[in-house]
């Protein structure tokens, strides 16, 4: 008997296999192609406001970039802190005071065809490069065409707020997601991906926004923030949040062991936003340590994420200074 899951970033349900998942541990990464310039043009006000089905149209015989890497999958709870925004930088000064998770959280835009404008939300979180944000994995790769969406006039627009965006728009360079997410019937467990994005400016998205902490096989059932953009709230213009007390996932077919956070009425949009615990709700600060991912027909009004695990950890380990 199969379940009906819907993707946050779609109006429509999708059907899993019953298949057990694929426990291949590796990661594909690929190199962004799309003109840097082009991706961010495109990307008008009236397009960002009028981005709502993810409905993704690839162009062809596009130039194959991918490569994979063998992981390692042990490990014991880690923590990479974030940082703040660049004191030099008026706009961190301003961030300061607005709060870390306004700036850091944002929405990410793809089109494949003029006429088709997509968005999912994403955060950015600790890195070496200082270039790093994270998403679901179905934001950044289309599994049912096995292909890397971030070369379709792919950017992210932190602190995005009704068509704005104050704090630039950042095109991606490169992107990376794991093997096991990046076939035809993927392993929700690993619905993440990495991207690390272009400089603007000759400066790094931490200078500006200041980054997150994230966390990697943190404890269970703690108090958790979700951030995100959905499309039926003030039609995913404003940054929405759910808090609570996540519990075991209502899906657990195919081997899912992510959480579920019920009583939270966000909708498609806000896949990749990010799930923080330890969140000061007077700093905006918080450890990341998953992402909006799916509901589930059977529980409803509940979000479903993936845990960061070692598998995510070493995921983060290869974007994180690319």
């Amino acid at each position: 008997m199969n379940f009906l899951i819907t993707y946050l970033f779609l109006s429509i349900g999708v059907l899993m296999a019953q298949d057990e998942f694929n426990t291949n541990v590796s990661i594909n990464s690929a190199v962004v192609i799309r003109s840097r310039s082009m991706s961010v043009d495109f990307w008008t006000p009236e397009r960002m406001k009028a981005a709502k089905e993810p409905v993704v149209i690839l162009p062809p015989n596009g130039k194959n970039t991918s490569r994979s890497f063998s992981i390692s999958n042990n490990g014991p709870q880690a923590t990479i802190l974030g940082r703040t925004p660049a004191a030099t930088s008026p706009l961190g000064r301003a961030l300061n005071v607005r709060g870390r998770y306004v700036a850091t959280t944002g929405r990410v835009f793809w089109s494949c065809s003029v006429n088709i404008m997509s968005y999912c939300s994403a955060s950015v979180v600790a890195s070496t490069s200082g270039d790093v944000i994270v998403t679901a994995g179905h934001c950044v790769y289309d599994t049912s065409t096995l292909q890397w969406l971030t070369n379709c006039n792919w950017i992210f627009v932190p602190a995005y707020y009704n068509g704005t965006a104050p704090y630039g728009k950042w095109p991606a360079r490169e992107v990376a997601a794991l093997t096991s997410w990046t076939q035809s019937s993927p392993n929700y467990n690993n619905d993440v991906g990495f991207v690390a994005l272009s400089l603007l400016n000759g400066r790094h998205i931490t200078e500006l926004t200041g980054s997150q902490s994230v966390g990697f096989n943190y404890p269970r059932n703690q108090p958790t923030y979700s951030f995100g953009y959905p499309l039926n709230l003030d039609q995913g213009e404003i940054l929405q949040v759910c808090t609570g007390i996540p519990g075991v996932s209502k899906y657990t077919t195919n081997g899912y062991a992510g959480q579920g956070l019920s009583n939270c009425y966000m909708t498609g949009g806000c896949s990749g936003g990010p799930w923080l615990q330890q969140f000061d709700e007077s700093t905006g600060i918080g450890v990341t340590y998953s992402v909006n991912s799916f509901t589930y027909s059977l529980a409803p009004n509940t979000i479903n994420g993936p845990v960061f695990d070692s598998n995510i950890q070493s995921l983060w380990n290869y974007i994180t200074a690319r």
